[in-house]
């Protein structure tokens, strides 16, 4: 028997064009879930970590389930999760079918994994099935999105730009909850630029070898400084991210543990600004004892052989090991990374080298708020 048949995939566009729906913002009671879904459905709050949204004809047959999970092992990892989720589904499902399974990218380097299946539920009705998984420090973020085939196709759309909220938000949370870390100090020696009261901070995370952040130091910090910080609008904080250590080169960290040797001695952003002024590309290895010694005589640094000293025995080593811990905790994977607050909470965060127009238009309009 010969069976023919065309089966149409409507195009994105088409979708676009036939959803215009508007979208309303859900969050939880600890901020733990926030989600963007259509304002015409309706949400139910199964517990503090589960919540389900239905569109409003019933007879869809629809559901998108957002919970959270804590991980509690260190060990785990999204590769563990998606085993075990597919093991249970395909043995407790009817025609279990894996359609697709895909590492989804975001800004923050967050595991992440998307998974489509189809299946035959219990009421021998087929049925289509995405599951979207974050993992991060502490939590699995778990979106599942149920529907009909007829129905699955059309809804694409909604559902890809409710994962695509999830992981905003998601990964917003994961910066909110180093805002202490980020707004404090490095040490008594070592204030932030500015006004200490000042409602807006930006928080820089770099490595004196990183020759964006060159970029931005000799191009944008010292607008920065004039407009901004010194006219009391906002105050900035520098913290370290070693990236740029590779082999036996430790350049980028000897730096940063001399810039809180000066510091000691009252000389930290002079000795900072002194060692992005003397940048040299790689292959040059620019940053040694001596030329960190010629630095902090070029400044000032009152005892010479205090420093040295510092600097040899690794004194700060502790110190640098926290930043870079931090900066990998909010999801920074490369330098120059900036960080935007105001009244001590996070309004974004900034990769890259980018123009000083543009945090001089951020900044000025947060004023203004």
């Amino acid at each position: 028997m010969n069976v023919e048949a065309q089966w149409t995939i409507p195009s994105l566009s088409d979708l676009i064009n036939e959803q215009k729906e508007k979208f309303s913002a859900y969050e939880n009671a600890d901020s733990s879930i926030k989600i963007d879904y259509p304002s015409k459905w309706t949400f139910y709050e199964i517990s503090d970590t589960e919540v389900e949204f239905h569109p409003p004809d019933p007879s869809s047959k629809q559901v998108v389930k957002v919970s959270t999970i804590p991980i509690t092992s260190n060990f785990i990892s999204m590769k563990s999760i998606v085993e075990a989720t597919l093991k249970d589904k395909s043995s407790s499902l009817n025609n279990f079918n894996l359609e697709d399974s895909s590492i989804i990218p975001n800004a923050k380097k967050m595991f992440s994994h998307k998974l489509v299946y189809s299946y035959t539920d219990s009421d021998n009705t087929k049925r289509n099935q995405v599951d979207f998984g974050i993992l991060d420090n502490n939590n699995l973020y778990l979106l599942s999105f149920i529907s009909t085939p007829e129905k699955y196709y059309s809804s694409l759309p909604t559902v890809d730009r409710m994962i695509s909220s999830l992981i905003q938000y998601s990964e917003k949370f994961l910066v909110s909850k180093s805002v202490p870390q980020l707004l404090k100090p490095i040490s008594e020696n070592v204030k932030p630029l500015g006004d200490a009261n000042a409602k807006i901070a930006l928080v820089e995370f770099a490595d004196y070898r990183c020759p964006f952040c060159h970029k931005f130091h000799e191009q944008s910090f010292d607008k920065i400084v004039q407009n901004f910080v010194d006219k009391g609008m906002i105050k900035f904080l520098y913290k370290d991210f070693v990236v740029n250590d590779r082999g036996v080169y430790k350049g980028s960290n000897q730096a940063a543990l001399a810039s809180y040797c000066a510091a000691e001695q009252n000389k930290y952003w002079e000795f900072s600004n002194e060692i992005f002024n003397n940048f040299k590309p790689e292959p040059q290895q620019w940053i040694t004892l001596d030329s960190l010694t010629q630095f902090a005589t070029n400044v000032q640094v009152a005892d010479i052989e205090k420093f040295k000293n510092c600097v040899q025995t690794g004194k700060y080593q502790n110190v640098v090991d926290e930043n870079n811990s931090l900066a990998r905790s909010i999801g920074l994977s490369g330098t120059p990374g900036f960080v935007l607050l105001k009244d001590n909470e996070l309004i974004s965060v900034i990769p890259g080298a980018v123009q000083y127009e543009t945090f001089a238009s951020t900044i000025a309009a947060l004023n203004l708020k």
